[in-house]
């Protein structure tokens, strides 16, 4: 059923490009599908943390997911975060996006509850949702992301979990940060897809059994991120890390996901790409445009450690608009 590779498998976190009401914008967002396909990406995530999901409405949530199928999106190729935090909110998430035949769910507990989640609290939150989804052939994904959700998915409730439902429990999206514990996710859940959500680790986790990465930094490097998730090695991928280092230090002059959307639009020749759910705001033009102009610098030097990249497909159904 997956089309997904079972190694070095790129997905990108997909960004949410807008309308001019904070709806999602459906065929931006299928152009630009296409375009991280013709780049090397295998799939795509949407309503994550980068693509602002928990923000829009569970209509909004599945009418995209519709659309994109319909404009011949694979939904092999897809996973659905339904992260929300009203409860049936996940349920009705789920329900559709299994229906729909995608590669998996992705879900994290909610982050209003930060302190005292026990293991056991963890556990039923996911046996809920599954109880209640009633899908047998749920794909579920669960999601670390202490930053945000405030719980750590320890071993051993993954493990109880996966031995509750062995047939929905299919992997885990690691965004910790701590490639420690990304590694024992591998070498303790071989059974089981792994991907990281923190891209220099990709070289050093490769060797391990990693499936491969979830990544917002695929939306605006999508061929350099291609390289760094074929990579063997940490000594072969050493450079490329490197780089990546020097990419960060341009990208965390603000948050991630504006700095993210300012490339795009000018990636796209798309200003309608600048739009943000509040409460995030662009910096000021001046500023955005110096740092999307430090980083297409980065990206010419970094062209030196790729291979050949594909063509960069023409978008002619926008008007060239340089960020400024």
């Amino acid at each position: 059923m997956p089309l997904l590779p079972s190694r070095n498998c790129l997905a990108a976190a997909v960004a949410t490009p807008m309308t001019s009401d904070l709806r999602p914008d459906s065929k931006r967002m299928i152009e630009f599908v296409h375009y991280l396909f013709s780049q090397g990406v295998d799939g795509i995530t949407i309503f994550g943390t980068t693509g602002e999901g928990p923000e829009f409405s569970v209509s909004d949530r599945m009418a995209t997911l519709d659309a994109l199928i319909s404009a011949g999106i694979e939904p092999q190729r897809i996973m659905v975060s339904i992260g929300a935090l009203a409860f049936e909110d996940s349920v009705t998430l789920l329900r559709h996006a299994t229906g729909q035949g995608v590669y998996g769910c992705l879900l994290m507990t909610p982050c209003m509850y930060r302190g005292g989640i026990t293991d056991d609290g963890v556990f039923e939150f996911y046996r809920q949702i599954i109880e209640r989804g009633g899908r047998d052939d749920l794909r579920l994904f669960v999601y670390n992301f202490p930053d945000i959700s405030g719980v750590t998915i320890s071993l051993r409730m993954l493990r109880r979990l996966a031995e509750k439902y062995p047939r929905n429990i299919i992997g885990v999206k690691d965004s910790g940060g701590d490639p420690d514990l990304t590694r024992q996710y591998i070498l303790s859940f071989s059974e089981m897809s792994i991907f990281t959500g923190n891209e220099i680790d990709l070289p050093e986790l490769n060797p391990l059994g990693l499936t491969g990465t979830v990544c917002g930094l695929a939306n605006i490097m999508p061929t350099f991120m291609r390289t760094l998730t074929d990579t063997a090695n940490s000594y072969e991928g050493r450079p490329l890390v490197e780089a990546l280092r020097a990419a960060d230090a341009i990208l965390s002059r603000y948050p991630f996901i504006p700095s993210a959307k300012a490339i795009i639009a000018d990636t796209m020749s798309d200003r309608n790409w600048l739009r943000l759910m509040p409460p995030m705001v662009q910096p000021p033009a001046p500023q955005s445009a110096q740092m999307v102009d430090a980083y297409r610098r980065w990206e010419q030097g970094a062209a030196e450690l790729l291979p050949a990249a594909p063509e960069i497909a023409v978008h002619s159904n926008v008007t060239p608009i340089r960020i400024a």
